[in-house]
């Protein structure tokens, strides 16, 4: 059975791990608009960072507006 310590504890790691996320996300953005704009594939995309690509489209599509 959990504690109150251990949930606190938790809490705490899941915030940590969601901002290191979210972080992360904004440089894949990044990266695959500056990545899409040079001229390399969806298909080398993909390939290389393992997101999918649908992904990549909605990046992409993200990038234009």
């Amino acid at each position: 059975m959990s504690t109150n310590n251990d949930r606190e504890v938790l809490s705490v790691v899941l915030k940590s791990w969601g901002k290191r996320r979210r972080a992360l996300e904004a440089e894949r953005d990044r990266l695959v608009q500056r990545s899409l704009a040079a001229g390399i594939t969806i298909e080398e995309i993909h390939q290389s960072m393992g997101i999918a690509r649908t992904t990549i489209d909605r990046i992409g599509k993200g990038s234009q507006s």
